[in-house]
């Protein structure tokens, strides 16, 4: 049952109109080029288009996506390690990158829109467009509540206050009833939504941009149908017996746009059909190469306007005076990535020297060199340097950092970029590549304007091809789409019988690598307490071996401190969702979930 009350949004007739809610991911250049307004009254709003987009663009950059900094959502996966010599680590409930208590504001201000937009002076199909993006964007609020917290109160009129708190206290709605909201409020939104925009708007959310947002969501509604449990009355979980009806329109939103041609792979560097070109500097450029044809949703960013620090959080530590390596890959995320003829990744490094330690990897799946810096991986004039250390003929091993190897002073015993214990160092033998801009030539802080890619078209494909393994129909077609993202990488090919729900998955693990989605996808699919039981995660460490007349490379395997902090992961039942404690302060009516 949904709870209706009227929210309190305003104490007098005045709203205040700030730049910084002007700033949609870049995007609706004609409005952000206006002067500012510092007070407007808000029967002003309603008459004016301009300031009605105003409103519109503060309450799409208030869509929890973007370059938020450190720590990053990847280290709380297998994805990545801290490189703090003490980093939180098993606080998958708790991180404040999975917990939001302000969400509620924003839809608080979402309501009051599609109150107020039905008294506006424009057109009525301007109108009918403006409450098709609110309630996009308003859907997309509650996905973020629900993929955190399970069912929440679902509030969609505004509140009046009138010296009764507990009336405004709304108690949380089922897991399953939030899921339904946010497939209505998109199905609404997609019958008013636009094709497309000019490009000044080209940000905004149009009728495949809703389709896309749906296809994610209710893929993960099937996903906790199937996997999940329900408790507490429905709070959380959903029961198993609707999962297929989700998937199903998992499903149906994921054709829509694969056949509208809308949206394709990125390939502009590399032919899969040919198999000419780079399919790693291909991989490289998604990232970087502005609105692509690729990317479905996104936040805009633009030096020197609107900037993040995601270059500097994430480069080599050599790179960098400061910051760096704030995403330590793992050795679990680089033996994901397959080889090119499709056998496992798994590194075989006991008892093996190599003359370079681009022999290790060499025929990886080129999506790995395009995603992870390794030692010797070329970058901006010269080869990243990893190396923990360098054992001497007699078998001592030397490795201070900055120091002169005593039988070559041209060497250091430590690489330029590490790994070592402490500082900015990788802590796991490797550091990210994926996004980082390689024509930054400056990577100080608030010097990067990579756009965030929050929706791409080979989630889209994934997507499909999950849902549809996991109804057992449109087999065929799945396995297509996951062929038409292994193409692009340049890698083999699946089979049918190969195609598999853990196939999938991997494939999934390293194709949205680092991009704020393998987190969810522990979650939902209910792998976290197999993952992190009292896990010490690992890295892979190469050291230096002097002949006497030149160097040879080993590598080493490694688990324990430095990485993580030398702590083990657990992650606990209660973890597939997050902490109401920061809510219940305020409404005593919000049940916890079970074990907060």
């Amino acid at each position: 049952m949904l709870h209706f009350k009227r929210e309190v949004i305003m104490s007098n007739k005045y709203i205040y109109v700030l730049l910084t809610l002007l700033f949609l991911s870049g995007c609706i250049e004609n409005t952000l080029d206006r002067k500012p307004l510092n007070m407007i009254s808000d029967a002003d709003v309603w008459t004016s288009e301009q300031l009605i987009d105003i409103y519109m663009v503060s309450l799409y950059n208030a869509i929890p996506i973007g370059f938020t900094g450190n720590p990053h959502l990847a280290n709380l996966t297998d994805e990545g390690s801290y490189h703090e010599e003490n980093p939180p680590v098993s606080n998958f409930g708790n991180h404040p990158h999975v917990l939001n208590t302000s969400m509620y504001a924003w839809i608080r201000r979402a309501n009051y829109f599609l109150d107020r937009i039905q008294t506006a002076t424009i057109t009525e199909e301007r109108i009918k467009q403006y409450i098709a993006e609110c309630k996009f964007v308003r859907a997309y609020y509650y996905f973020d509540l629900v993929k955190k917290y399970g069912g929440m109160p679902i509030i969609t009129e505004v509140q009046v206050f009138d010296n009764n708190l507990e009336e405004l206290q709304v108690s949380r709605n089922k897991e399953e009833e939030v899921y339904d909201f946010i497939l209505n409020e998109l199905d609404a939104a997609i019958v008013d939504l636009p094709n497309s925009w000019d490009a000044a708007n080209m940000n905004r959310a149009t009728k495949l941009v809703a389709q896309a947002l749906k296809s994610r969501a209710m893929l993960y509604a099937g996903s906790i149908a199937k996997y999940g449990t329900v408790q507490l009355n429905g709070l959380i979980g959903i029961p198993s017996d609707k999962a297929n009806t989700y998937f199903s329109e998992s499903i149906k939103a994921s054709k829509v746009i694969m056949e509208s041609s809308v949206y394709g792979l990125y390939d502009k560097l590399y032919n899969p059909a040919s198999q000419s070109g780079n399919p790693v500097t291909n991989y490289q450029q998604i990232f970087v190469d502005k609105n692509n044809e690729e990317v479905i949703f996104q936040k805009a960013y633009s030096f020197p306007d609107k900037v993040h620090s995601f270059d500097n959080l994430n480069i080599p530590e050599g790179f960098t005076t400061n910051n760096g390596s704030s995403i330590c890959p793992l050795l679990e995320l680089v033996e994901s990535y397959e080889y090119v003829n499709g056998t496992p990744g798994v590194l075989i490094v006991d008892g093996k020297e190599f003359d370079s330690p681009t022999e290790l990897f060499k025929d990886k799946d080129p999506r790995f060199d395009a995603s992870i810096f390794r030692s010797e991986s070329p970058y901006i004039g010269r080869a990243v340097q990893i190396y923990r250390g360098i054992y001497d003929t007699d078998g001592t091993l030397y490795e201070t950092e900055s120091v002169p190897f005593p039988k070559d002073p041209n060497m250091i015993q430590v690489g330029m970029d590490g790994p070592y214990p402490t500082g900015n160092y990788s802590k796991s033998g490797f550091y990210i590549r994926k996004i980082l801009n390689p024509d930054r030539a400056v990577v100080e802080p608030n010097y990067s304007d990579q756009n965030y890619i929050d929706i791409r078209y080979a989630e889209i494909l994934l997507n499909f091809s999950e849902a549809a393994l996991e109804t057992g129909t449109n087999l065929s077609e799945a396995l297509d789409a996951v062929n038409q993202i292994r193409a692009r990488a340049g890698i083999r090919q699946l089979s049918s019988d190969e195609l598999t729900i853990e196939r999938l998955r991997n494939e999934r693990k390293v194709e949205l690598a680092f991009e704020d989605k393998r987190f969810w996808d522990i979650r939902r699919w209910r792998i976290g307490t197999s993952l992190f039981q009292n896990t010490y995660m690992h890295g892979l460490y190469p050291y230096l071996k002097y002949t006497g007349s030149g160097y040879k490379y080993i590598f080493k395997k490694i688990s324990g401190y430095p990485l993580d902090g030398g702590l083990s992961r657990v992650w606990e039942e209660r973890d597939y969702y997050s902490n109401l404690s920061g809510y219940i302060s305020t409404n005593k009516n919000i049940i916890n979930n079970p074990g907060w």
